[in-house]
């Protein structure tokens, strides 16, 4: 067992932060305790050896850190073509055989990332209420990418075995987790919408591209545009995924993307849903997302209509406000909240590729509540990013490719809608190749996907 000892400035926080990287993401059987006037995180192994870990937590009082005086990147001591992203400390690592002294704050670099503290300083808000992408330290000093937390913990744990631990860790295995935000389960509720999305084509969008791919595909058809839950689940169920569709409750017809959800239709596809095994969540209305009342009442209407009980979901539009949108998931009974994305750029937002549990920084306590990040959606990557397809599937593969070297999981967003329309025709093969590979059969010839 591991033996740590901090001074008692900023307890709490310690704690949350070493439950979530060695408990959680390392599986190490660790001791804290409190020693006044310590200046450093001691961690003692049961050899003798140590390793210490300069603590600046007092920094976070700064908020937020000026980008220019943040400890940067550092040479990896363990991987030579690798660097070490720094918020907290400085950028000095000594080695030897029973001590290695680290200058960097791995743990209030990481309680940074996990709480989302820099959204609690006064920022320029998007018109939406958001904190933008832009205004975060991971995008302007270019780590958005990178899952930064995961590697604070495997340099902890390569810091430790080079000490001479020599128990097991946790182990990890890549999953890919798919959620569509149901923001319109139909285009067409009834025969005059069908010529109100002709006529908006024609007299508002100029758009005859858009009328011939209507008139061909759906113009004839019973069929509607929006409506692919079926051939989606048929696909999930093909390479073993549970996917989550998220509902929004009952609101007020003026609301934004308002639809009946007790309608035939809606009612009888969340039963559907439910009863082929995937999960129903929750999607708190844009209207939502600063009333714990308004917020209750939607997802008790939702849960009224659902066979199962309703544990997760994340906000429309990504409306987030740290620590209040938590306090408001688990007030309300639910376990898990996927919002934590930026809008306008795919990444690792929270500096983490799986799950954790949330901390509340005004209670200073965590919660019973854990946050499952966002790390890419289709609106990003069309619309916000402006990607081609190709660019996109480049974008997603590099994203991938760094989830799975830590074991973690992929959580991606494809709305129903972002599908049979012109835009969205290209892009199906982005999310299907991403999702589902295609696979060769012993003769190497492609082997059709049922959707």
């Amino acid at each position: 067992m591991l033996t740590v000892l901090t001074s008692p400035q900023f307890f709490p926080e310690k704690q949350y932060i070493f439950h979530v990287l060695f408990q959680e993401i390392l599986g190490l059987q660790y001791q804290l305790f409190e020693q006044p006037g310590l200046q450093q995180y001691h961690i003692s192994l049961p050899n003798g050896a140590t390793l210490l870990v300069d603590d600046h937590f007092a920094a976070l009082e700064n908020v937020p850190p000026n980008v220019t005086n943040i400890a940067g990147k550092v040479p990896h001591p363990f991987e030579p073509t690798e660097n070490i992203i720094g918020i907290f400390g400085r950028s000095h690592l000594a080695i030897s055989a029973q001590k290695i002294e680290c200058g960097l704050d791995l743990f209030a670099s990481t309680f940074f990332m996990l709480t989302r503290w820099e959204e609690n300083a006064p920022a320029a808000l998007d018109k939406h209420g958001r904190f933008p992408a832009s205004k975060s330290l991971a995008f302007q000093a270019d780590f958005l990418h990178r899952p930064v937390v995961n590697e604070w913990a495997e340099l902890i744990w390569q810091m430790l075995l080079r000490l001479g631990w020599n128990q097991a860790r946790t182990p990890r295995q890549f999953k890919m987790s798919v959620s569509c935000d149901v923001d319109h389960p139909r285009l067409w509720w009834n025969i005059g919408d069908r010529f109100r999305t002709l006529g908006g084509a024609l007299f508002k969008r100029f758009d005859f591209k858009e009328i011939g791919y209507f008139n061909r595909n759906f113009m004839l058809s019973k069929k509607d545009p929006y409506d692919i839950f079926g051939e989606w689940m048929t696909l999930f169920e093909q390479i073993n995924i549970v996917a989550q569709f998220n509902f929004m409750g009952k609101r007020p017809r003026k609301s934004d993307s308002w639809y009946p959800i007790e309608h035939p239709f809606v009612t009888n596809l969340i039963q559907k849903i439910a009863q082929r095994g995937h999960n129903i969540g929750f999607h708190p209305s844009y209207e939502a997302f600063e009333s714990q009342e308004v917020f209750d009442a939607e997802l008790a209407s939702l849960q009224a209509l659902c066979p199962k009980r309703i544990t997760a979901g994340r906000q429309h539009f990504l409306r987030f406000v740290a620590p209040g949108t938590w306090r408001m998931w688990q007030a309300a009974g639910l376990t898990e909240d996927s919002t934590l994305g930026y809008p306008e750029a795919e990444g690792f937002r929270c500096g983490i590729c799986h799950d954790y549990p949330v901390f509340d920084v005004k209670t200073r306590e965590m919660l019973p509540l854990r946050e499952k990040p966002l790390i890419a959606m289709d609106v990003t990557l069309a619309l916000y990013r402006k990607y081609t397809p190709a660019e996109a599937a480049e974008k997603l593969a590099q994203l991938r490719r760094e989830v799975e070297k830590y074991g973690g999981e992929f959580t991606l967003l494809w709305h129903n809608s972002s599908w049979n329309t012109p835009l969205w025709e290209s892009w199906k093969h982005v999310f299907l190749d991403f999702i589902a590979p295609p696979q060769r059969n012993s003769r190497g010839t492609f082997v059709p996907r049922l959707v």
